[in-house]
């Protein structure tokens, strides 16, 4: 019976060692565990950071997307608005009554001609300008008609001066002020 006292101790101490090393491996494998589960929330977590910036930028630049495009559509609005303006503008002049028209023409006379200067104007105007160059006392001529909606046209070739004072011309340079107006703060200028 020795033998199986002998046998029956190995088997025990055997048993403890396998219990033991059973632990110890529960142990690690709980370690382990703990350790995979701490990196995965910190994997966990950053992803969930990143996404949110992620998120955050795409709407920010979403928003900022809308926004250019509703400032971009308004400006093409105004342009529009302008450029209906302006020829409505052009019509009303053409159709400006005698009198208004020849206010205009004498205030542009009066303030812009000078001794030695050839006035031109367009054909419809020619005999009002004429007279108002006569009530000058000025030594100013009349040079002929040109093409335009109204206005007058001062030459001093002499000094090499032109100036143009058509209604076509004011209109114009009042239009490209206002459209570079539009485009300053289209382009953020």
């Amino acid at each position: 019976m020795p033998l199986d006292n002998v046998i029956e101790e190995i088997y025990e101490k055997g048993k403890e060692q396998v219990d033991s090393i059973l632990k110890e491996a529960e142990k690690e494998a709980e370690k382990i565990i703990a350790e995979a589960k701490k990196e995965a929330e910190e994997i966990l977590r950053k992803a969930r950071e990143d996404a949110e910036k992620e998120a955050e930028n795409l709407r920010r630049q979403e928003v900022s997307s809308v926004s250019l495009e509703m400032k971009r559509l308004f400006l093409n609005k105004q342009k529009e608005l302008l450029e209906s303006v302006f020829d409505l503008t052009k019509q009303r002049v053409r159709e400006m009554g005698e009198e208004d028209r020849k206010k205009l023409l004498e205030e542009l006379i009066k303030k812009n001609a000078q001794e030695g200067m050839v006035i031109y104007s367009r054909k419809e105007d020619e005999n009002v300008v004429k007279e108002i160059i006569s009530g000058l006392g000025k030594k100013v001529e009349y040079g002929g008609n040109v093409n335009c909606l109204g206005g007058i046209i001062l030459e001093d070739s002499e000094e090499g001066i032109r100036i143009n004072l058509t209604f076509d011309e004011l209109l114009n340079q009042l239009f490209e002020q206002e459209m570079s107006e539009v485009s300053k703060i289209l382009l953020g200028g």
